[in-house]
C-alpha cells in the first residue's frame, strides 16, 4: 500500500511539473487557437478567440499544475508519515 502512495505522489509531482512546463510554453493558449481554427472553422463565430477565452484557459492550467503539485506532496508527506522509523 505504501508502495502505490509513494508512486501515487511522485506521478503526481511529475504530472505537475509537465503541466506547468507546458503553461510556460504557452500550449493551452496554442491548442484552444489550433482547435477553434479546426472545430468552428465553418461556423459564423469571430475567427480568432477572445481575450477571455485565452485567459481562463491559462489561469486553469495554470490552477491545475498547481494543485498536481500540492496533491503529490500531501501523498508524499503521508507516505513518509506512515514509512516506519529506521
Amino acid at each position: 500500500m505504501n508502495s502505490r502512495l509513494r508512486l501515487a505522489g511522485l506521478l503526481l509531482l511529475l504530472g505537475g511539473v509537465i503541466t506547468l512546463s507546458l503553461h510556460t510554453a504557452g500550449v493551452p493558449e496554442s491548442l484552444l487557437e489550433f482547435l477553434y481554427d479546426n472545430l468552428l472553422s465553418g461556423l459564423d463565430v469571430p475567427p480568432d478567440p477572445s481575450q477571455t477565452a485565452k485567459d481562463i484557459v491559462s489561469y486553469v492550467s495554470l490552477a491545475g499544475g498547481i494543485a498536481e503539485l500540492l496533491a503529490g506532496l500531501a501523498l508524499l508527506a503521508v507516505y513518509v508519515s506512515r514509512e516506519p522509523a529506521r
